[in-house]
């Protein structure tokens, strides 16, 4: 199936993320923070990125910044999952491909991401 690089400082939902997204059939990495993202984006190309945006040493926004501006990501789909306050906005400033809103429905979830997958 796909695979899926999900950068988010929560470890615990990190975690149930992966297992949702393992049994669907993708193979999955992890992420703890912007920065780590980011030089992981530079040596993979995954077909998703689940991005929070509200991280330490570099936020969710900068990453999806750094994606849309760089000529190989640009087109990456990028799935924002955050509870921010202005998350939606954001998001869709920054051109994300969907908004998520924390705490997540997970079968909203797996929906979005077999969508975004697909498109």
């Amino acid at each position: 199936m796909a695979s899926i690089l999900i950068v988010e400082d929560d470890l615990e939902l990190q975690h149930l993320l992966t297992m949702v997204l393992e049994r669907m059939g993708h193979t999955i990495q992890g992420s703890p923070d912007g920065l780590d993202a980011l030089y992981r984006l530079r040596e993979e190309r995954p077909d998703l990125v689940i991005l929070d945006l509200m991280m330490p040493v570099a936020a969710g926004d900068a990453v999806l910044g750094w994606i849309r501006s760089t000529k190989q990501l640009k087109d990456m789909r990028v799935l924002v999952v955050s509870a921010h306050p202005n998350g939606e906005l954001i998001a869709r400033q920054l051109e994300a491909d969907l908004f998520l809103k924390k705490p997540l429905d997970i079968h909203i979830f797996r929906d979005a991401v077999t969508v975004l997958l697909e498109g």
